[in-house]
């Protein structure tokens, strides 16, 4: 087995990044969905692919090692960390802060944070502790979507969260038709249908399809009210669908890679079927 190299700093890996308020609403939003997550780091980037307790929701990050500002990795490492505490450590990140994460060759048990502010001359250090990983081997077959639509990351955010409120309505039903996309949602004392054009609010749809296939799902809305926590990132999300699959969600992290939130369907009927 070839030996673990170190830079000049004594780090098994080295990586530092400006876009440290990106890194911190990432992790924000993660923690809701994963306790733990195995984060794999390599000469290309860092990456998770994991899914939550339940099976049901599938992450996929992908920050890309050019991205950053210094990238020194030149072996495999996976770690295992707690969403949790690692949001404890970073929460209080500001715009202006700078991020290093790095691995101690004198001890490779923890994971370093580093956090700096030039303005106010500061540093601040934490090693958390990273636990035994157990690496799922998940395998993400190539998919060619029916649609893809992209659509304000905000509007998203709003129509998950009003959905919401309608007290118990806990599916909400996508539907792709010719140049609208459609939601709805049944709740305990209230219904709601919202329905966007292609020309308004800035909604693309592309369809992959030569046909006029209607492509439709009915989702658990508690997963996508938890997915609506990534809309600081970008101004704008991808959304694939096809009938019969999983929902893909896709965020770009600033400026740093993507993460794709997939989304299991509820098998069966509609949500206007399953009320009659």
């Amino acid at each position: 087995m070839a030996s673990l190299q170190s830079n000049s700093n004594g780090n098994l890996f080295e990586i530092k990044t400006i876009q440290a308020a990106a890194f911190r609403t990432l992790i924000e939003a993660l923690k809701e969905i994963l306790t733990e997550a195995n984060l794999e780091f390599d000469h290309t980037g860092l990456k998770v692919i994991s899914m939550d307790e339940t099976h049901t929701v599938l992450v996929y990050l992908r920050l890309h090692s050019d991205r950053f500002n210094e990238y020194y990795c030149p072996q495999k490492h996976v770690l295992g960390i707690n969403m949790i505490y690692l949001f404890k450590l970073i929460k209080t990140i500001g715009n202006s802060d700078i991020l290093t994460l790095y691995l101690p060759a004198s001890n490779p048990n923890k994971l370093g944070i580093r956090i700096e502010n030039a303005d106010k001359a500061t540093t601040t250090t934490y090693l958390l502790k990273i636990f035994d990983t157990n690496v799922e081997d998940i395998q993400i077959p190539g998919l060619n979507f029916t649609s893809i639509i992209g659509l304000p990351s905000s509007d998203f955010q709003k129509i998950c969260r009003d959905m919401n409120g309608l007290g118990d309505g806990e599916r909400m039903e996508i539907t792709s038709s010719g140049s609208e996309l459609i939601f709805k949602c049944m709740g305990d004392f209230a219904e709601q249908e919202t329905i966007i054009s292609e020309n308004q609010s800035n909604m693309k749809v592309t369809r992959n399809s030569k046909t006029s296939e209607i492509v439709q799902g009915v989702f658990l809305l508690k997963h996508l009210v938890l997915f609506t926590k990534c809309t600081n990132l970008c101004p704008s999300i991808e959304m694939y669908l096809k009938n019969d699959y999983p929902l893909i969600i896709r965020y770009t992290v600033a400026n740093l890679g993507e993460v794709k939130l997939v989304l299991a369907p509820l098998r069966g009927n509609t949500i206007v079927e399953k009320t009659k």
